[in-house]
């Protein structure tokens, strides 16, 4: 891919797009004008490098070659999700955190296309978490993604979980996740 100004603007476009962010907040997030915004996804030549890539940071976009953080963790969940995998989805959820974390950013800039209820709600919920721990913004679509009906309990996928199980991970939840009825350990996330 040739990486020119127009590329580069057309890319910070449509990730400011799908992410919900509006001109003037990203603007805002970075600190400059909405005009700025505007000659950057214009392609204009002459833009501020720094600011530049500031914009490409709270998008989530990566200029390096092989940047093994920017892994497609959405395409990820989606598969292992349809094939039924709770296991692996479980583990999946912690690499995507710890990743996250390392990165010092949201990673999955972009909804996984999953059709599991309780899986859309928990990687939404880990998205938000991942967002106030790294201080970052959330993307559009874990704010958008809506809080489950029924408690959430990843494990019970896999096997019966006890209520004194339950009282324990309801306690060791962070407030980001427990507000979308997900209950999911701080340490199982962060160190997976």
């Amino acid at each position: 891919m040739d990486m020119n100004a127009e590329v580069i603007g057309r890319t910070l476009r449509e990730r400011r797009k799908a992410q919900g962010y509006t001109q003037q907040a990203l603007a805002d997030a970075i600190g400059t004008s909405r005009k700025f915004i505007v000659d950057l996804e214009g392609g204009k030549d002459g833009a501020s490098f720094g600011l530049a890539l500031k914009a490409m940071r709270v998008l989530g976009l990566d200029i390096t070659a092989d940047d093994t953080a920017t892994r497609e963790f959405a395409g990820d969940f989606a598969r292992t999700i349809r094939d039924g995998d709770y296991h692996f989805a479980i583990r999946l959820l912690g690499e995507y955190a710890s990743a996250s974390l390392s990165a010092g950013r949201v990673l999955m800039p972009l909804a996984p296309p999953v059709d599991d209820d309780a899986y859309r709600a928990a990687v939404g919920a880990v998205t938000r978490w991942v967002a106030a721990k790294t201080q970052t913004p959330v993307p559009g679509w874990a704010k958008r993604a809506q809080k489950s009906s029924e408690p959430v309990f990843l494990a019970e996928k896999l096997h019966p979980v006890s209520d004194r199980m339950k009282d324990l991970i309801r306690r060791e939840t962070p407030s980001e996740i427990a507000a979308m009825n997900v209950w999911i350990r701080e340490r199982d996330l962060a160190t997976v």
